[in-house]
């Protein structure tokens, strides 16, 4: 959130003497680089945060952050913006109690938060370097720091909808948050169908006072729009797109490495990977011990997939590009590892350790789905060591070969206790080595939109 400085009105001469200074934020300057100084609290009075952030690590962090946002917006060079990482007392105390989880001082381009980068507090400051003097309704202004950001996961239900006059009336603490969920999609929705720079362009302008009428004049003046119409369309799911709309990525970063060679996974450098372009073949991943693979969509439109360590994916062919957030382990991609015949798979190897006893793994497939009937696709897996197996879908069949529907592969029997629950079916003991999977995937139901992402898990238990 944005502290808002600019509502102390006293006279220059008797700034102080009316209470209106500002102290100092605290903390040790520990390094400068082009566009950041980086302040670090000695004294956290909780866990303090990872090394990286603390020294050259942390300023190559923010430096990211900002070429990664600049393809879009273009923020102007000149001003440094100062980052205080605070103790939580130090940030509540900076942000006079209103948001304990950070804050941006208003015409100081100054930040205090608990960790970095931190998205949204970076996304005020860059529109303060983009529109000097701007100060819009919260709805605006809140809105465009919930705009851009990679892996923030902080979307809209397009099921929530609320009068935009009552939004428009709103503060940021306003326990309803509608500036924030609200007015981020707002400024996504503008975004995406008018263009980043035509948005920054609106914010400049926009009205500062929290009058409906007069907001949807000048929303109407400016982009020949009606406020109602925009507010309706906004909220639509279109079709193959998710029922949440999350933060646009830029996605400028680099590509993920799929050669199987050994994964840098530098934070400051690469909080995420895009996923390789070209369409077609298929990518196998996994992630460190306790890691966990989450795919996004760089519009923030499709359907976000999520919650395991390993995982096969065909590659995307609508045209949309996807990343996914460090670290990640190894990667590979091969024309086959999900196939529509059980002799054409190559196999996928899992790692050694990808599953600890006692401990659950779980391995994830996405495939394309370019007809409304069901499709059936094939999995190969090369397992380390002894373990059991369940699947996902309840016409999944696990088998030593590709003799499915042959005896020892039949369809195993109904669900008889352990890992069962309401998503995973029996468990299957297997052995060593090669591990072949039948995935069946449902027909679309009506107004399903083609091609889509259908996805099955498969956990592992010792």
């Amino acid at each position: 959130m944005v502290r808002h400085l600019r509502s102390c009105t006293c006279l220059a001469l008797f700034w102080l003497a009316a209470g209106c200074g500002q102290p100092p934020l605290p903390g040790v300057l520990v390094g400068v680089s082009a566009h950041f100084r980086l302040f670090v609290d000695p004294n956290f009075d909780l866990a303090p945060p990872a090394a990286y952030m603390r020294g050259a690590d942390g300023l190559a962090a923010l430096e990211t952050d900002w070429a990664d946002k600049r393809t879009m917006l273009g923020m102007p060079e000149g001003r440094k913006i100062d980052y205080h990482l605070l103790g939580a007392d130090h940030v509540a105390a900076a942000c006079d109690g209103e948001a304990e989880s950070g804050c941006e001082l208003q015409d100081k381009l100054e930040i205090a938060a608990p960790y970095l980068p931190y998205q949204h507090e970076l996304m005020h400051a860059y529109m303060e370097l983009l529109a000097p003097g701007a100060l819009p309704i919260p709805l605006i202004v809140e809105g465009a720091a919930q705009s851009i950001g990679c892996g923030t996961q902080e979307g809209t239900d397009l099921t929530y909808s609320v009068p935009w006059q009552q939004a428009v009336t709103e503060t940021s603490l306003d326990s309803r948050q509608d500036v924030y969920q609200e007015g981020g999609l707002l400024a996504r929705y503008l975004i995406r169908t008018e263009g980043a720079d035509a948005f920054v362009r609106y914010y400049g302008q926009a009205p500062r006072r929290r009058d409906p009428a007069l907001f949807a004049e000048n929303f109407f003046n400016f982009w020949n729009m009606s406020i109602d119409d925009v507010w309706a369309a906004m909220h639509v799911v279109e079709p193959g797109a998710d029922t949440t709309d999350a933060s646009i990525c830029p996605c400028s970063l680099p590509a993920l490495p799929t050669g199987g060679e050994p994964i840098a996974n530098d934070l400051d450098t690469n909080p995420y990977w895009t996923l390789p372009n070209p369409p077609g073949g298929s990518v196998g991943l996994t992630a460190p011990d306790g890691g966990n693979l989450t795919f996004q969509d760089c519009q923030g439109t499709a359907p976000l997939f999520g919650g395991s360590s390993a995982a096969v994916i065909q590659l995307p062919s609508d045209g949309r590009q996807r990343y996914l957030q460090s670290p990640i382990t190894s990667s590979t991609v091969v024309a086959d590892y999900l196939s529509e015949s059980c002799e054409g798979t190559v196999p996928f190897q899992l790692p050694a350790g990808f599953w600890d006893a006692g401990q659950s793994s779980v391995l994830q497939t996405i495939a394309r789905q370019t007809t409304a009937a069901g499709i059936t696709m094939y999995l190969q897996i090369q397992v380390p060591s002894a373990t059991h197996v369940s699947t996902y879908g309840p016409a999944d069949e696990i088998c030593g070969s590709c003799a499915f529907d042959q005896g020892p592969c039949q369809p195993p029997p109904a669900p008889t206790g352990g890992m069962t629950g309401a998503a995973f079916g029996p468990i299957s003991p297997v052995a060593p080595g090669p591990l072949y999977l039948k995935l069946t995937f449902p027909s679309l139901g009506p107004g399903g939109f083609l091609p889509a992402e259908v996805a099955d898990w498969i956990a592992f238990l010792n």
